[in-house]
């Protein structure tokens, strides 16, 4: 019975293959998951209403049962989304935001008739089209196993969560490693237009620009080797282009730059991404002295300084593991995947948050799709290991959903 099962599956991969007709399992892989923990947050809330002083924007479905779903992981940076998908740039903080995503919603909200039901399915659709890409980037390298593990381990990140919810992640992971792709094939338009888009939906996409580089680089001395890499111009002028459109609406071109400072106290340390690095650690240093020597006994309240002093310890503990997995990535996935980590981990610690140098690394590292495959190479062949990161993973993912659902900042 199991070989006849076997057959029938090598039977089906080739008609697939022969009919040219995409393997889809990685995408409802993660769509699965993210929907279980989607209800299960909704169910909590349902379970017990947040009560959140001066009220959520006005988060709309189609009815009250569609508003408590669809609303479910509307917090947070969603409300700027939301501004912007309805409102367009009308102030200096908005222009933090690039403009892609808002305006897919928007387009989308045509036809959905509801703006925040709109943001959700191009996340979740978006999201799931990362899981196929990188699926296909894992194959090759992985085999099939590692790549339905890859998959699994990020359907399981821990915040997770921004793919079923008015977040732009799940588009920019699905632009990022779309333009990784078809440059590692050698087509160097396609990469060139996806990598734009990514800028133009983060400006973390321009961390792409070195591992596009390094997989389009001429192997011969020729004007048509050599012009491969003219698209890559494409991701640099994404940001030129979100400058003269915040110039005709807010006149001032560079209101993005400005935004981070004015209003999200992000700054550029002088050493730049050694400067963040070091005003992490501090911080890790002065959080671990805070609960080593102040942690209140059973019956005294915590304060807000024991709370910071966790973020602080756990988001560089975060960094230490990912600063691993990019060496780990480096060196079983190969250059490129190892130097794209690389530059998204030196391109978050060139702009540190004034009093949390770390703040939303956790989601900044759901865009380094490097660091899942290499987890996965790790976690293949060591059945505790994977047990383990999985269990810790979904344990995780429940209790930061359940968080983020009733207002609690998460990333």
């Amino acid at each position: 019975m199991g070989g006849a099962a076997v057959a029938f599956r090598l039977r089906a991969a080739a008609l697939r293959r022969a009919l040219a007709v995409p393997d889809l399992r990685p995408l409802w892989l993660l769509v699965g998951v993210r929907v279980v923990f989607w209800l299960g947050a909704a169910l909590a809330l349902l379970w017990s209403p947040a009560v959140v002083a001066g009220g959520n924007p006005d988060f709309r479905a189609y009815d009250a049962r569609t508003d408590l779903l669809f609303g479910t992981f509307a917090q947070w940076d969603a409300g700027w989304f939301l501004h912007i998908a309805e409102a367009g740039y009308d102030s200096q903080q908005s222009a933090a935001f690039f403009p892609l995503y808002p305006y897919l919603v928007r387009v989308l909200a045509y036809g959905t008739g509801s703006t925040i039901v709109a943001g959700v399915i191009v996340s979740l659709a978006a999201a799931g089209a990362a899981a196929l890409v990188l699926a296909r980037l894992a194959r090759p390298l992985l085999g099939e196993r590692g790549a339905r593990e890859t998959v699994l381990l990020l359907a399981l990140y821990p915040v997770a969560f921004v793919f079923t919810a008015l977040y732009s992640d799940g588009l920019f992971l699905a632009l990022s490693a779309g333009a990784f792709l078809a440059a590692q094939r050698g087509r160097g338009w396609t990469a060139g237009v996806l990598g734009a888009l990514a800028v133009a939906t983060r400006s973390l996409g321009l961390a792409l620009l070195p591992a596009l580089v390094l997989l389009l680089w001429p192997h011969r001395r020729s004007v048509r080797e050599a012009a491969r890499l003219l698209p890559l111009l494409l991701l640099p002028a994404a940001v030129g282009v979100f400058a003269f459109m915040l110039d005709r609406q807010l006149g001032d071109p560079w209101a993005f730059v400005e935004a981070q400072s004015s209003f999200w106290q992000r700054h550029t340390p002088t050493l730049g991404p050694i400067g963040g690095l070091w005003e992490a650690a501090e911080s890790a240093y002065h959080g671990a002295a805070q609960l080593a020597l102040h942690l209140p006994r059973t019956g005294e309240t915590l304060d807000r300084f024991d709370q910071i002093a966790v973020w602080f310890v756990l988001h560089f503990a975060l960094l230490v593991v990912a600063a691993v997995l990019t060496w780990v990535a480096w060196r079983r996935l190969g250059a490129a995947y190892g130097l794209y980590s690389l530059t998204t981990l030196l391109v978050v610690l060139s702009n540190p948050s004034d009093w949390f140098p770390l703040q939303s690394l956790p989601r900044f590292l759901l865009a380094d799709f490097p660091l899942f495959l290499a987890l996965a190479s790790l976690t293949l062949e060591r059945p505790r290991l994977r047990a383990v990161v999985l269990c810790s993973f979904a344990a995780l993912g429940a209790v930061a959903a359940v968080a983020f659902s009733r207002h609690v900042w998460i990333s």
